[in-house]
């Protein structure tokens, strides 16, 4: 992975003012230290989400905490789900002796594990979520209104939610979360073949007594048996990728990214500063861990005052700000499958040049930020973050604490941010 030229952490630090580093560093201290287990959907979450309100109040013209429904396990919890459908495929298929009901089933269990890994895990969409418990979650979203009126609109946001431990970073980082990845799709894949073939083969042997495939099918099947036997341990490992028992400080991830937004207007109050026509939003969603809940229940919430065409608004994302040398904007998301608005992300590279930095487009990689919840519904976003796609270890494990933070990357990015605000009020976003 390509990196670019490593920034000057000297003239971050000194831009953004050493009180409101502190600031960010403490405020996240805080939060992670006070609500615990800020899973999606919990009381940690929206204890958590009301204390950044309170927070706000002190320095934006207007706060407001907005609670939405959602169905947060679904998102993750279709691991293990598809894990036993893999195993129940693998023993029909093997045990099945020859039944077409059997053979059947094992294609009706495959597929529904590739559906379920399409929509939940690749595209980001309620698939299997009316299966689980609804939980309430808030999104908070504060306001820096211009002086005069309102003729655009930029907004900043972050997540408030934490996450499980995923098993495989902390055990062995982009090693075993690669292998454990890509071996479980593998799995998936060749189950779901496996079955189609078999299902073919018996009703053709059975139903259409086409004699003639038995003698081709014992080979077939003697190989797809051996396949299928090498999928087992993905199967089994994939039930044990989120580790129910730990539930990560989310200091990076993403509570960092939320003082980020919240500074941008605390610093203008307290310098008094006011844009002429563009109002400055600070978005602090809930439940982005389960599959970009919160961001989406804005975006459809606010979907006629975002897309107003009267008022050119952009939303800018932020997950992860931990490593400065990783700094890159995401114009693509949700696993490459989302394009986010390439001239917000001119946007973000101006201001990073602005502010000494270039930052370049992410690669391929299996996530997403709120940003795409926003592009999904034609919204124009983007985001940056700052996290290497090598999965280094304290990415979503018990080391993304406030303690293995750093400082000056958190200045920089608010630098950035305040430098896409100038920019953005003075000539707008373009197309």
């Amino acid at each position: 992975m390509a990196k670019q030229a490593k920034p000057d952490r000297k003239n971050a630090r000194t831009e953004a003012a050493e009180s409101t580093v502190r600031y960010m560093m403490d405020g996240t201290r805080h939060v992670c230290e006070t609500f615990k287990a800020r899973l999606p959907g919990t009381q940690p979450e929206r204890d958590a989400q009301a204390f950044f309100k309170q927070e706000l109040e002190g320095c934006a013209d207007k706060v407001s905490m907005e609670d939405f429904e959602l169905h947060p396990h679904a998102f993750m919890a279709f691991m293990p789900i598809s894990a036993v459908f893999i195993l129940a495929a693998i023993a029909l298929f093997i045990f099945g002796g020859g039944s077409v009901a059997l053979a059947v089933l094992g294609v009706a269990l495959t597929v529904l594990t590739t559906l379920m890994f399409l929509f939940e895990f690749l595209f980001y969409r309620p698939f299997i979520d009316f299966l689980f418990p609804k939980r309430v979650s808030r999104n908070v979203y504060a306001v820096r209104k211009p002086a005069g009126e309102v003729k655009r609109r930029i907004i900043f946001g972050g997540h408030t939610d934490a996450a499980n431990e995923w098993t495989y970073s902390w055990l062995g980082e982009k090693k075993a979360l690669a292998v454990m990845m890509f071996g479980s799709v593998g799995a998936m894949v060749i189950c779901l073949a496996a079955s189609i073939c078999n299902a073919v083969y018996v009703i053709a042997a059975r139903v259409m007594e086409v004699e003639a495939l038995a003698s081709k099918w014992e080979g077939g099947w003697l190989m797809w048996t051996i396949l299928l036997l090498l999928c087992v341990p993905f199967a089994l490992g994939i039930m044990k990728f989120i580790n129910y028992k730990v539930v990560v400080d989310g200091a990076n991830d993403n509570i960092s990214a939320n003082y980020i937004a919240m500074s941008v207007i605390k610093e203008m109050a307290e310098s008094g500063v006011r844009f002429g026509h563009t109002e400055v939003g600070c978005l602090l969603t809930g439940s982005e861990e389960a599959g970009l809940r919160g961001a989406r229940a804005f975006a459809k919430a606010h979907y006629e005052e975002l897309s107003d065409p009267n008022v050119e608004t952009v939303f800018i994302a932020m997950d992860t700000m931990r490593e400065i040398e990783e700094l890159r904007i995401c114009n693509f998301g949700c696993t490459g499958t989302v394009k986010n608005n390439l001239a917000v992300g001119r946007l973000i590279r101006d201001a990073g040049r602005a502010c000494g930095i270039e930052m370049p487009s992410t690669e391929w990689y299996p996530g997403a930020l709120d940003s795409e919840a926003f592009s999904m519904l034609g919204l124009r976003a983007n985001g940056f973050s700052a996290v290497s796609h090598e999965a280094k270890r304290y990415y979503h494990t018990r080391m993304d604490t406030p303690d293995n933070m750093d400082p000056e990357c958190l200045a920089l990015s608010l630098n950035i941010c305040k430098e896409a605000a100038r920019i953005f009020d003075r000539d707008g976003c373009g197309e």
